[in-house]
Order: C-alpha cells, then structure tokens, then sequence
C-alpha cells in the first residue's frame, strides 16, 4: 500500500455529505449542525435558486423525492415536466417556487428503508437558505472553538441560467468575499467555476481524468473531486485492491482531490469490506474511509463523518490537527 507523500503530509478534511445525512435528512439545519459536532471538518452542501433569486441547500431541483411537496394542495398547480441536464422530470421544481413558499415545505430523508432513523426526522425542518448556513457555520465554529468549513457545490448552473438565474452571480451577491479560508466552490460545471472566479474551487468529474484533463483543469481550479472507485478501483467481484495513479497525477499539477461519497452500509462497500449479508447492515466503513486516506486523498465527504474520522485515525503517522 502507497504512503502518503511529503506535498500531502497535511491532515486531510473528513466533509460531512450534505450534512451529517446518514442521521438527519441531508440539506436540514440539523445534519449541518450535527455534522461538525461529528467531527467534521467541513460541511458539503448543494445551492439552488428559488424563482425570486435567494440561494438555498438541495440537492435535486425536483423536490418530491426530500420534501413534502405533493402533501400541499396549494402547490399542485406548480407540478410541470421539465427536461434538465438531458434528462426530462415531472414534479416540483425549485425555481418555480418563492422562498416563502419553499419555506411552506419540510424535508424528509431521501431513502427511509435504508435509514429509518433518519427519516424518524421527517416533518421537523424547513429547506435552508445558504445564509442560514453561513450563520449556523459561524455560531458552530465560536461554539467549538475551532475552523470549520463550507464546501458549496453550484448544482445544474446552466439549466438555472436559462431560468435567469446564474448561480455565481448569486453567491458573489451574497457572499462579501468568495475567497475567504473556509469557503470553497464545487461544481460539475467548468462555466461555472470560471465565472466564480474564485481561489478554492474544486472540479467535481463523474469519470477518471485524462492527464491532459487534469492540466486544464489546474488553470481554473485548486482541486478536483471524483468517486471512491475512481481512487480505489474494484475488480469484477466487487473487492477494491490498489489505489490508482490518480492522486499523484493530480498532485503533481497542484491540485488537491476530494472523493466522495463515502457511506458505511453494506450495498455501498466493496464486497471485501461488507460484514454480513444484510444492504443496509453497516459494514467496515472505517477501514475503506482508512484506505482511502492512505491513498493520499486531500478530503472526503462522507454520509457519516464519525466514521471517516475514525478511519482517518487509524494512520498514526499523520499529524492530529491541521
């Protein structure tokens, strides 16, 4: 197994996935707070506009699948069939709603069978605005006595921009300085990060890159982001095995790589780390979350940040706070 180089002998993030979401319905108040009371060092979270321009936390511009939506009478005049980013929806979308009736709304757990105690939640919080993370943020960090971060991720930019809604405009209205420590930028839009213009933005990629995709992306972006398999690839039974090359190809042109998204039960883990037979059973999350460390990775965002980190805790070798 490779060890981690001298560039990368910094304490890698463990990110809280949209929030502590393996406990509290993803994109809640509650999952942020929980989050970095987890440990985390960072919390990730998905903006979108609501058609009055206020930046809020989701993740689907569809909002039946974490909302109460089709409970409101009220709103079924809203119900509409769109085509976004290639795929065509029906439902209720963000930006057809105002904030105040967006905040009409309560978020439920995305998958209740997989997370029941999660989703024992449901009905208790309304959809955020990024504001109100920032401030949340800001009380947490006083609280604890320590840095924590935001890790903001511009979801379907363009499919908004053709709503006359431009995300980094957005943000750049609401946000004093783009480039302050604990803020950095994700997207799987190029256009995107460009217009943001700002320092810590990470290229989120949904396939392995190319040497020459990583050159160009390191004239625009300080990192990129990229699934478990692509760091860890899995053989045809399923059992991860060597890293790949990929984190020193990325490192060697500077930027720094995230992976997401690492979660702890059993149908998500390479078939050597699951224990039992049960999907939703959790497996040895602590010992892919290790792996991945290892491999020399800069952050990874996890569904369960306690898990990450005690993953993160079994390499001795790497300094205890960054």
């Amino acid at each position: 197994m490779a060890r981690r180089s001298a560039r990368n002998a910094h304490r890698p993030q463990v990110i809280a996935h949209r929030g502590a979401s393996g406990h509290r319905p993803e994109h809640t108040l509650a999952a942020y707070e929980l989050g970095w009371r987890l440990g985390a060092d960072s919390v990730e979270l998905d903006v979108l506009a609501t058609s009055d321009g206020v930046v809020v936390c989701l993740h689907d511009l569809e909002l039946s699948a974490t909302t109460d939506v089709a409970a409101h009478p009220e709103f079924a005049h809203l119900r509409t069939t769109l085509e976004v980013d290639g795929k065509v929806q029906t439902g209720w979308f963000v930006h057809d709603f105002t904030l105040a009736e967006l905040k009409q709304l309560t978020v439920k757990e995305r998958w209740p069978k997989k997370r029941s105690g999660s989703a024992s939640y449901d009905g208790r919080f309304a959809v955020p605005t990024l504001a109100e993370v920032i401030d949340l943020r800001d009380n947490e960090a006083a609280r604890a006595g320590r840095r924590l971060g935001l890790h903001i991720e511009l979801k379907s930019p363009a499919h908004l921009r053709r709503q006359d809604l431009w995300l980094p405009e957005l943000v750049g209205d609401l946000v004093d300085d783009l480039d302050v420590p604990d803020l950095s930028w994700l997207s799987f839009d190029a256009a995107a990060l460009i217009d943001l213009r700002a320092n810590r933005s990470i290229r989120l990629l949904d396939s392995t890159p190319s040497s020459r995709d990583l050159s160009r992306i390191a004239g625009y972006a300080s990192a990129i982001g990229v699934a478990r398999k692509v760091v860890l690839p899995r053989d045809a039974a399923g059992r991860i095995g060597e890293e790949s090359p990929i984190v020193a190809k990325a490192h060697r042109r500077g930027l720094d790589v995230l992976v997401w998204t690492h979660r702890v039960e059993n149908q998500h883990l390479p078939t050597n780390l699951q224990i039992g037979d049960r999907p939703h059973a959790h497996g040895d999350g602590v010992g892919e979350a290790a792996r991945l460390f290892q491999a020399g990775i800069d952050g990874l965002i996890s569904d369960f940040p306690e898990i990450a980190n005690a993953g993160l805790a079994r390499l001795s070798s790497l300094p205890l706070a960054r």
